[in-house]
């Protein structure tokens, strides 16, 4: 798992310098806790015995520092690690294919960065873990040399405390697991409540039912068990915070009684346990943490499991950016759909066809026939399940896409303008290019330049937006351009104008538009139409206009004879 290599290399020169820090604590606890002691039973220390009280500033003042230093360094390698972690998330899912973001889901991959904060924290909570297991062993050290055979009672005391404490961890990991799957499907609701307001607002059944059945439902079983496991842990601190009270009964009561053990080394017992519970404490609290983190990275190891195709698997391209494009030709390609059991729910039949340049190809078809699937398939946003797909006559590689698909300039039906200029297009009023763009859409007096990030302001209509993504299409200047619906929510002029207007204006710049459409009124501004049924081609037509125009005039001859 590359997040577990991560923060092991990362965190080898941390180990490092626990190893220095963990020798070099040692050595200052123990003498802190035999200066304490040796102090309260007025025993001198046995060098420079005038001078205790430098001693003792002494040993503060290299564990303030000794800390402090350490304490920086983990701050900057915890927050290194969770940039890491981040941006390893967000690479692998950039790189990833549409198909993989498809399986995974939105609300994955916000659990999977916050999950990344958990795993981030591990190096300061095992040097935290580290330090505190080091005072420990110093303490029982201290306390084997008093006395063995109290030491030995306090140990197993100390043991069956413990065992009885991770029992009841155990249970509680498991309700974390369920409320970690719960804060999925709440991302989910939310992004229902947050993209689909609008539909909400026009049905009071639906706005009902999200919120009551699926987001407050949703809440009230995360808080349920939000409230049981913080009780749960609540009782296993309160169970570990007054077992000290019994250790210190049998220190007390047991021990001098027992096994007559002097009351200078009662004394001795009862310091060197005060001085354990904050280190014991640390460890204990850590337990929780663990189960935290054991969670995140297997749910980091699943989300790395489906980001499949990362950067090391890209090829570098076959495809020459210079040659201009020819062809693209699907040779016996299919594609599955599969459920969450993985049964076959829909099969594109074999394809074989050839897109040449300066076409104007519709692609029609009922909802479910699949048009829209050779669309993914035609810009790489799927990969074939048989078959291949070439480009300038070479085959387009699973490593590949990427290239291939930056050949096209695609809108789709659920087209999205992003907030930014990611394409640092010049979106200024010297540009005649895009000034000739926005006067063919008819955008003049529409669109509103937001210059300080150089971006339109997307503020617009669903048709205004379809026009907007295509004057950014056309900016990329590319020789294809794929359009999903494009047409389906302009006005009928406008709609008019695109088909007689606009699409003849492209073919005379030399794009080839493949367009997916059920504007069957217009089939005759096409050089070509494919209609899709269950899954196949069951039509691809050639000279449409002369087609249309027979057609037409049958109609008359038809009418006039009756």
């Amino acid at each position: 798992m590359n997040f577990i290599k991560t923060l092991l290399n990362r965190s080898k020169k941390a180990m490092g310098f626990m190893l220095i820090l963990g020798i070099f604590n040692s050595i200052l606890n123990a003498g802190l806790l035999i200066f304490i002691n040796n102090t309260i039973i007025r025993e001198p220390i046995p060098f420079f015995p005038e001078y205790d009280w430098a001693f003792f500033i002494a040993i503060i003042l290299a564990s303030l520092l000794c800390s402090r230093f350490f304490q920086t360094y983990m701050i900057r390698l915890t927050n290194n690690l969770l940039f890491d972690f981040e941006i390893m998330i967000l690479k692998k899912l950039r790189m990833a294919s549409y198909q993989d973001f498809e399986d995974i889901g939105n609300e994955k991959i916000y659990t999977a960065i916050n999950d990344t904060k958990v795993l981030g924290n591990v190096p300061e909570v095992f040097m935290n873990a580290f330090n505190s297991l080091i005072v420990i062993f110093v303490c029982f050290g201290y306390l084997f040399y008093i006395s063995p055979i109290g030491a030995g009672l306090v140990v197993v005391t100390m043991v069956f405390l413990l065992i009885f404490y991770l029992v009841r961890n155990n249970a509680i990991e498991k309700e974390l697991n369920e409320r970690r799957d719960l804060q999925n499907t709440y991302y989910q609701y939310l992004a229902d409540m947050l993209h689909g307001f609008k539909e909400l607002k026009m049905g009071i059944l639906r706005n009902n039912n999200i919120f009551n059945k699926f987001l407050v439902k949703n809440r009230v079983k995360g808080k349920d068990i939000a409230i049981d496991t913080s009780i749960k842990y609540m009782d296993n601190e309160l169970t570990g915070y007054y077992s000290w009270y019994i250790i210190l009964g049998i220190v007390m009561f047991v021990l001098p009684g027992a096994f007559n053990i002097s009351s200078e080394k009662t004394t001795a017992f009862l310091i060197t346990i005060l001085y354990l519970i904050g280190p014991v404490a640390v460890l204990i609290t850590l337990i929780p943490t663990y189960t935290m983190v054991k969670i995140a990275a297997e749910r980091l190891n699943l989300i790395e499991q489906m980001l499949d195709p990362i950067q090391d698997k890209i090829e570098k391209t076959k495809l020459n950016d210079a040659e201009p494009f020819k062809e693209i030709q699907f040779k016996n390609v299919t594609y599955f759909y599969n459920d969450e059991e993985r049964n076959q729910k829909f099969y594109l039949q074999p394809i074989n066809l050839t897109i040449k340049k300066g076409e104007i190809i519709f692609v029609t078809g009922g909802n479910g026939s699949g048009k829209s699937t050779f669309g993914n398939l035609l810009t790489g946003l799927y990969k074939p399940y048989e078959g291949d797909i070439y480009y300038n006559g070479l085959p387009i590689d699973r490593g590949q896409l990427m290239y291939y698909s930056d050949k096209i300039s695609a809108v789709f039906t659920t087209n999205y303008i992003f907030s930014e200029n990611y394409d640092e297009f010049q979106l200024a009023a010297d540009n005649n290019e895009l000034t000739a763009h926005i006067d063919m859409m008819k955008m003049q007096e529409i669109l509103h330049l937001n210059e300080e990030k150089n971006a339109f302001d997307k503020n617009l209509s669903k048709g205004q937006q379809k026009r907007l993504a295509l004057i950014y299409a056309l900016l990329e200047d590319k020789e294809i351009i794929v359009l999903d619906e494009w047409a389906a929510e302009q006005d009928p002029g406008f709609r008019k104008y695109f088909y007689e207007e606009i699409l003849p204006h492209l073919k005379e710049q030399g794009k080839t538009i493949i367009a997916i459409t059920h504007d069957d009124e217009y089939y005759d501004k096409a050089t070509r139409v494919i209609k899709f049924n269950f899954g196949k081609i069951v039509s691809d037509k050639d000279n449409l206009a002369q087609f249309m125009k027979s057609k037409t005039q049958r109609t008359i001859k038809q009418v006039g004879k009756s």
